[in-house]
């Protein structure tokens, strides 16, 4: 088994990008929701996702009660037909977080989305979250490059990261930039949450 479906058994799902067709590994907003739960002791009600992609994960939080929105760089080839309207009614916008106003949410996640970004960048799309009041992000590091060549597999992804750095390096980061962060191993995913809020 590939080492992508023994990281993130929870939710994948195949996308169309403009070089083929990939799937999508990521962590169903319920799970989130229950570690913001165990953070706060009550639920969360707004979402925002930064790198939404196709947008399955902002319907799934919508799904789920939460107002949900997000963006993404690009509009892929294609969305599935019950994912256009989050498109056409503008809960999902094509641009750059750095392009966007600060983000208020309760639940700001991000799937690759930092690794995206230069060292010199990163600062300031954190600096986008401060005002929310917790960050989801998963994304490979060196440690998953180094268990994924153990298990035989080869990391790829369909566009070109910058940042495949270790989990401490990220904690540093995070905590750098005025995050308190863990990494919650059992959901496989960075929770960080502005010091002011905590």
């Amino acid at each position: 088994m590939h080492y992508y479906y023994q990281k993130y058994p929870y939710l994948h799902y195949n996308y169309l990008d403009t070089d083929g067709v990939w799937t999508m590994f990521s962590i169903p907003p319920k799970m989130l929701i229950d570690e913001f739960v165990n953070k706060f002791g009550y639920k969360p009600k707004t979402f925002f996702d930064c790198g939404a992609a196709t947008g399955v994960i902002v319907l799934m939080a919508q799904r789920l009660g939460m107002n949900a929105r997000g963006i993404d760089i690009k509009k892929y080839p294609y969305q599935f037909s019950y994912l256009e309207g989050l498109f056409t009614n503008g809960k999902i916008q094509i641009k750059s977080i750095l392009d966007y106003e600060p983000i208020v949410a309760d639940i700001v996640f991000c799937n690759g989305t930092l690794t995206y970004f230069s060292e010199k960048e990163l600062p300031n799309v954190l600096d986008k979250f401060k005002k929310s009041k917790m960050i989801c992000a998963i994304h490979n590091t060196t440690e998953d490059v180094e268990a994924a060549a153990a298990n035989g597999d080869e990391l790829i992804t369909c566009n070109k990261t910058r940042l495949i750095k270790p989990q401490n390096w990220w904690i540093d980061t995070f905590t750098k930039n005025g995050f308190k962060t863990k990494y919650a191993d059992h959901i496989r995913c960075f929770c960080a949450v502005p010091s002011r809020g905590v």
